[in-house]
């Protein structure tokens, strides 16, 4: 790895070899010196590749395990909605029942979650509105009528104790249940007095009337449309004025006659006359309907 010169000049008789001597040895030297460079070069180039290569193969791989997993994710999600809607003809009704059960359940506790979150949310922020430098806001406002709907001595105590906690920071206003109703109900009579929002009201109000009368119309008009347009008589009538007499007419004629008869017959019987003489007897038989018919 290295060289030593060594040298000595006698005199001007050997100057010239010295100094080829010389040269020649630190040509050498210059050319070992090189070609360290370059081994530790190759050194450098040889490590970052041996540690780099594994690296690179390593996430080809990871990046193969997780598409192909994702790709079978999707296609588990793409069979469930397939069998939530219904399923297909090699699907059994079981697999579809449960599956649309399963989507429900989901779907009713992303309800629940988005419940809870929502109500929390607007009660941090509604007990936030209002205030000077965190006193006298919102909450505060709710928390005094929190204790004053108390509905006994222990719920007194109750109410105060847990407002305090909230007053003190040690517990949370916007997740405690019986606060955001507080909230809520204050919330509710403010809208409930706001001018705009009365004037908002009644026009909805206003407008599901207005479309209730129209859609009422439009069914009335529906059923007149349904009517004939013609009128056709019972058979027998005649539609020529004076062609003859009309059998149905005359038996129409003659029953009304008849029962005119039969009601007089009835008023005679339920409010009778002193002059007919059979009623003024108690033990005089009334005469039959059949009697007096024929007497009439």
């Amino acid at each position: 790895m290295s060289n030593v010169i060594k040298f000595s000049i006698n005199g001007d008789t050997n100057a010239e070899q010295v100094t080829e001597k010389v040269k020649k040895s630190v040509s050498a030297l210059e050319k070992n010196i090189e070609g360290i460079e370059n081994r530790f070069k190759s050194f450098g180039k040889d490590l970052f590749l041996s540690f780099a290569a594994p690296m690179v193969l390593l996430n080809a791989a990871m990046s193969s395990i997780s598409a192909a997993i994702e790709k079978n994710r999707q296609a588990v999600q793409d069979a469930k909605a397939v069998a939530e809607g219904g399923g297909n003809k090699y699907m059994r009704e079981g697999t579809v029942t449960s599956a649309q059960e399963a989507a429900r359940r989901r779907q009713d506790a992303l309800d629940r979650k988005n419940a809870k979150l929502a109500a929390e949310a607007l009660a941090e922020e509604q007990g936030e509105e209002g205030g000077f430098l965190g006193f006298g806001n919102e909450a505060d406002k709710a928390g005094f009528q929190f204790i004053k709907e108390s509905t006994g001595v222990l719920d007194f105590a109750r109410r105060a104790g847990k407002t305090m906690l909230m007053n003190m920071g040690w517990s949370d206003f916007s997740k405690d249940e019986e606060f955001q109703q507080v909230l809520e109900k204050r919330s509710a009579a403010r809208v409930a007095a706001d001018p705009e929002q009365i004037e908002k009201k009644r026009q909805a109000e206003a407008a599901v009337k207005q479309k209730e009368a129209a859609e009422a119309q439009i069914q009335a008009q529906k059923e007149v449309d349904k009517m004939p347009t013609t009128f056709k008589g019972p058979e027998g009538f005649s539609n020529v004025v004076g062609v003859g007499a009309n059998p149905v007419l005359e038996a129409m004629a003659s029953q009304l006659e008849e029962a005119k008869r039969t009601n007089e017959l009835l008023a005679q019987l339920v409010t009778p006359s002193r002059t007919n003489g059979w009623m003024d007897t108690p033990s005089a038989p009334a005469p039959s309907r059949a009697a007096m018919l024929k007497g009439k």
